[in-house]
């Protein structure tokens, strides 16, 4: 059961992704967006990275937005940047350790998904101590699957 929980985590965490509406490269929404990215506005460089993911399934241009997004305080962007970082990586690897540091930011400003992709992966790194405090923490924040893992690994 434990197993199966360490594999499911992340691509939960994935599938919730999953949203959008038909966008035109060079339509002149598209192109507003772009400009308010450049003027580092969170938001528009969030919905650009959505929009690469999920309707042009470019995971390295989404992460790109994505991280520009971070980096001006949009915590899911954070979120979302983590765990297409994570997907790059694997256990040990430089991508999981910034994934972690991604997930641990939006953690630190208590949004529940941070806090459960981090506990996510400190379980996939078999570092179960750790796993167990961020999912505490985001099951206290209000995520119920981190309340199901935090029961399965306490008992």
């Amino acid at each position: 059961m434990k197993l199966l929980i360490a594999a499911c985590v992340i691509s939960v965490s994935l599938f919730a992704l999953q949203s959008g509406a038909a966008w035109a490269e060079d339509d002149e929404e598209m192109t507003g967006l772009k400009k308010l990215c450049a003027e580092k506005n969170d938001s528009a460089c969030f919905r650009i990275g959505e929009k690469y993911r999920i309707l042009e399934r470019d995971n390295k241009t989404a992460l790109e937005y994505y991280l520009k997004a971070c980096d001006t305080g949009h915590l899911d962007a954070c979120t979302y940047a983590g765990i297409l970082t994570a997907g790059k990586g694997r256990q040990y690897s430089p991508e999981w350790k910034k994934a972690a540091e991604l997930f641990k930011l939006t953690c630190d400003q208590n949004q529940e998904m941070g806090c459960f992709n981090l506990g996510a992966l400190k379980y996939k790194e078999g570092r179960q101590k750790a796993a167990i405090k961020y999912f505490k923490k985001a099951c206290e924040l209000g995520h119920q699957t981190a309340c199901s893992n935090l029961h399965n690994l306490e008992n």
